[in-house]
């Protein structure tokens, strides 16, 4: 019963917010209304904060250029996106999320990825540069409508990224196996990590629709 209710009032609270709202303050009313309506539903604040902090992290939509995103962007934290808001109807969402946030966070430490400690250069042409610590990777970029082909020049792999610019950061949203690869490649102490990473890849695969993204800042 309480699930059914949950979902109406998630629904019930996305949809009347949507047509008016502007990009710049959809996070916030999502954010609240989202809130309200899973805690009256519920009657338990930290299902609906777990489940608000998947509202605010949605992927981006909207074409990037590569004239947006030139420039040196410093990573600041990482978090959890979802395709929509219909993610959050699913049982299983709030469960994985609040697992996931913890061990999003957890690995990335272990990988040294830490907020200020990496940096992602994009340059004209296509040309990129990853710092951690003091690890430099070389990297070529493509830009695809809201999604950023990033090209590992070593290891001659590309991942696939959601590109979401608001309110002057920049957030790239990838499958969680994307992560694995990426984290593999960039960090000097990737096999620290490794073991949180995979369980963290499984978990996020039993629902369909999150990602994990790193958000960063100029």
């Amino acid at each position: 019963m309480k699930k059914s209710i949950l979902r109406v009032a998630l629904a019930t609270a996305v949809a009347f917010i949507m047509p008016t709202a502007s990009n710049a303050q959809l996070g916030d009313l999502l954010k609240s209304a989202a809130s309200s309506a899973v805690t009256k539903a519920t009657g338990n604040s930290s299902t609906a904060s777990t489940i608000t902090n998947v509202v605010t992290s949605l992927l981006g939509t909207s074409t990037v250029s590569e004239s947006n995103i030139l420039g040196t962007w410093t990573y600041e934290n990482p978090c959890i996106a979802a395709e929509s808001s219909n993610v959050l109807t699913k049982a299983t969402a709030a469960a994985a999320v609040s697992k996931a946030q913890d061990q999003l966070s957890n690995a990335l430490t272990k990988a040294g990825i830490k907020p200020g400690t990496m940096k992602i250069t994009f340059e004209k042409e296509g040309k990129a540069t990853i710092v951690v610590g003091k690890k430099t990777v070389a990297a070529t970029y493509k830009i695809e409508g809201s999604d950023l082909l990033l090209t590992l020049t070593k290891v001659k792999k590309t991942i696939k990224m959601n590109c979401k610019l608001s309110a002057g950061k920049l957030q790239l949203a990838m499958k969680s196996d994307k992560l694995l690869t990426l984290v593999n490649t960039i960090s000097s102490t990737a096999a620290a990590a490794s073991s949180t990473l995979s369980t963290l890849n499984t978990l996020l695969k039993s629902v369909d629709g999150l990602y994990v993204g790193l958000q960063f800042t100029k």
